[in-house]
C-alpha cells in the first residue's frame, strides 16, 4: 500500500511490539532465518548479499586494516 498525501499516517504504541505474542512471533521468525541462512552455503549466496564470504571485514577491508586506518 503507498501512503498518498490524503492518506494519515498511523502511529502503532510500542506496546503492540513489547507483548509477549510479539516477542514470541519475532524470536520464531529470527529462528527460521538464521535456519534458513545456514542450511544456504556461503559459495550460493549472491555477492549482494551481506552475509557473502567476500563482506567477512569492513567496508571491503580486513578488520584490522580497517580499524588501523581509523586513527
Amino acid at each position: 500500500m503507498k501512503l498518498t498525501e490524503n492518506q494519515p499516517k498511523r502511529t502503532v504504541p510500542q506496546s503492540v511490539f513489547d507483548s509477549p505474542e510479539a516477542r514470541r512471533i519475532a524470536k520464531q521468525a529470527t529462528k527460521e532465518a538464521w535456519d534458513d541462512l545456514c542450511r544456504i552455503p556461503a559459495r550460493l549466496l549472491d555477492v549482494g548479499n551481506p552475509n557473502h564470504p567476500i563482506h567477512s571485514g569492513l567496508f571491503g577491508y580486513e578488520t584490522q586494516a580497517f580499524l588501523t586506518r581509523q586513527r
